[in-house]
């Protein structure tokens, strides 16, 4: 990605000639060697977590579905409400400041709820975790994406998508393990999340170490010397980014579904173990992260708007796979069906997202804000009903919803 030119940007948003040039010929790369590790570590110890905390209060709080649900919920609400709260932070710090404040408080409030045990302590000091986490991936993504357009973009967003997907295929199966080895050892379900703390504790080590190799960019409310006016500036922001908006939120709606549910059917109705139900959801995410290599090396998806209606087809149709599928084998086949939309969709969402725009900090803040709204839905929707329904019926009433937003979609995608 060094030395990177476009003369002709593909996408069309820049007339000829006047697309971004990186002139800096190490910028990418060496912003990349400290975003691509932190990317994966922070992704890798949230999923520990997060998987962690959801065995923990099943089996040592006795949870029932609707609770986990709720559990799950209130954490992406908390990060909902980060992602909006925390942007004037934008202006005060850079997102490398930002990025260890999170790891360290992260890791100072999933040890320090286990000081005093109880299902409300768990729900207040997961809620605050999840604001926190509302620090990084927003202000992340802002920095991956400065100066970038076309297929630098792409392939950057792709880099960025494998490493933290590779560190959420790795958490699950760790989770479990961690699980099963700390009830064995006596230790109760509290042993994922000491380990996730220690992870963000040493990410945020290594942000702090590595800070004169890439300084993340200074924020500054005053122009450039030399810069245009405000009022000069175009945003060349693509208008597709509203229907992958819409296909971000059905597709994250599955996936809560699938990620904070499914360990309680699993467990409860086909006798699971949490190693087993580890492996299962990283094959999940194996085959998202496989995904996200793949569609980063490639452009026929790029500015096709018919794909995104498409995209929410396919979601549909899983929804009525796993209303189907009662047995290990196919919900398993279902699952890495699962990783493939989820990652098209996922990168549908940045690349239309960031492409054009003028504040990509806004826009990644836009992109988690709709993937947590569906988390939400998910939990709270997914749990309620499997509690109070029955778990198939927990997927049909997904793909009623998922062919309702067909309509807004087609209608925005024809818009554009």
């Amino acid at each position: 990605m060094s030395n990177w030119r476009m003369p002709i940007d593909p996408s069309g948003l820049f007339p000829l000639g006047s697309a971004p040039v990186n002139t800096a010929a190490s910028l990418p790369d060496r912003r990349l060697v400290r975003i691509i590790p932190c990317a994966f570590a922070v992704s890798l110890a949230i999923g520990i977590v997060n998987l962690g905390m959801l065995f923990l209060i099943k089996v040592d709080y006795g949870a029932g579905p609707a609770t986990v649900g709720w559990f799950t919920a209130l954490w992406a609400a908390a990060y909902f409400a980060g992602c909006v709260a925390f942007r004037p932070l934008s202006r005060l710090i850079d997102a490398s400041v930002s990025t260890v404040v999170m790891c360290l408080t992260s890791a100072a409030l999933v040890a320090c709820q286990f000081l005093l045990p109880s299902l409300p302590m768990a729900f207040a000091a997961y809620t605050l975790y999840g604001l926190a986490c509302a620090l990084v991936w927003p202000r992340l993504m802002g920095w991956l994406a400065s100066g970038l357009e076309g297929q630098a973009l792409s392939r950057a967003s792709g880099s960025y998508s494998l490493s933290w997907s590779l560190g959420m295929t790795l958490a699950p199966y760790v989770a479990g393990a961690l699980s099963e080895l700390g009830r064995a050892r006596g230790l109760g379900g509290a042993l994922p999340s000491y380990v996730g703390a220690a992870v963000f504790a040493a990410t945020g080590a290594f942000m702090l170490a590595s800070s004169r190799l890439a300084p993340a960019p200074k924020p500054s409310t005053e122009p450039s010397p030399g810069a245009a006016p405000a009022s000069l500036s175009l945003d060349r922001s693509s208008g597709l980014r509203y229907p992958a908006w819409i296909g971000l939120f059905a597709v994250y709606v599955l996936y809560s579904v699938l990620n904070n549910i499914f360990p309680l059917y699993a467990k409860d109705e086909l006798a699971m173990s949490e190693s087993a139900i580890g492996l299962f959801l990283l094959v999940r995410a194996g085959a998202m992260a496989a995904a996200f290599w793949i569609i980063g090396r490639l452009r026929f998806w790029q500015f096709k708007p018919f794909l995104l209606p498409l995209s929410l087809a396919v979601v549909a149709l899983l929804d009525l796979c796993f209303a189907l599928a009662g047995k290990p084998a196919p919900i398993l086949a279902a699952l890495v069906a699962l990783g493939v939309a989820q990652a098209f969709c996922y990168s549908l969402s940045l690349f239309y997202g960031a492409s054009g725009a003028l504040d990509r900090d806004k826009m990644m803040s836009v992109h988690e804000a709709v993937l947590t709204a569906g988390q939400i839905l998910g939990s709270i929707g997914g749990g309620a009903a499997y509690q109070g329904i029955s778990w198939p019926m927990v997927f049909v009433l997904g793909a009623a919803l998922t062919l309702a937003l067909m309509l807004p979609q087609v209608a925005l995608s024809r818009k554009r």
